[in-house]
């Protein structure tokens, strides 16, 4: 493995947390720092000179989009040195990150993932002396992007994996009674769990209510419209003056929440 090249500018150091991780452990702010800071020093016996981050944001938002990455990317310069902890710290999007590093190798910039990959370079500049087809066929450098794109397209999987099992997490509490966030649906209200289940918040059926919702579902499977559902429900119910034909649609359009009133 070709050593980056030996002129050195700044190091940096990039760390990333977006919301949901931020109370995980593994991923704070602090430890990404720590990481970078012992990596720093063991390789380089100097400090990092400054420390560019991104609290609360995803990794799928583009890196000239996020406050710390676009600085860190606009305050570069060449033979400067980034150090991140992984790279889904730096971005996890294949397409992201192969647009970022040829701006780096023009720029002679060398990239680690230290927690990931170690002293290995994923970015490094080209020997000085490379010309023509050696200077195009750097099979370390070749190699190195390889490594890096079939490991963010195995990033970018896991996050899509990791939120389809959240999703079907959702819809399973759903389905057994429970509110998965947001407003509450007509129909309900909502009772805090005092025992079990993490304190979670059960969606109770409020009796008149869901008279209602019978309602809107008889009159909607004889064929009517949402305005003329609602027309009828603010005659036949006292208690939905208010309904009008978009709390109908909303009613009938609901996929989980809101959907057992058959039972009440």
């Amino acid at each position: 493995m070709i050593e980056p090249g030996k002129r050195i500018n700044k190091i940096y150091g990039y760390c990333r947390v977006s919301t949901v991780e931020q109370a995980r452990h593994g991923v704070s702010i602090e430890l990404q720092k720590r990481h970078i800071e012992e990596f720093v020093r063991e390789k380089y016996n100097r400090e990092v000179d400054g420390f560019f981050i991104d609290e609360g944001v995803s990794g799928k938002v583009g890196i000239s989009e996020r406050p710390g990455s676009h600085a860190l990317t606009m305050a570069l310069e060449e033979w400067d040195i980034v150090i991140s902890t992984r790279l889904d710290r730096l971005s996890r999007s294949t397409h992201d990150l192969l647009q970022i590093i040829p701006q780096l190798q023009e720029s002679n910039v060398t990239l680690f993932f230290c927690e990931q990959f170690g002293d290995v370079p994923i970015v490094y500049p080209r020997a000085s002396g490379a010309k023509g087809l050696r200077a195009k066929f750097d099979m370390n450098q070749m190699t190195n992007q390889i490594m890096l794109m079939v490991l963010s397209a195995v990033a970018e999987l896991e996050h899509g994996l990791i939120k389809d099992r959240f999703a079907d997490g959702k819809v399973d509490w759903a389905t057994r009674g429970y509110s998965i966030g947001g407003s509450v649906p007509y129909g309900y209200r909502k009772v805090r769990e005092r025992h079990g289940n993490n304190g979670r918040v059960r969606l109770e059926p409020v009796p008149d209510e869901q008279r209602v919702i019978r309602t809107i579902q008889r009159l909607s499977d004889r064929g009517l419209g949402h305005q003329k559902i609602a027309t009828q429900v603010r005659s036949l119910h006292a208690n939905a003056r208010d309904m009008n034909r978009h709390k109908v649609r909303r009613i009938l359009e609901r996929k989980e929440q809101g959907l057992h009133y058959e039972h009440v």
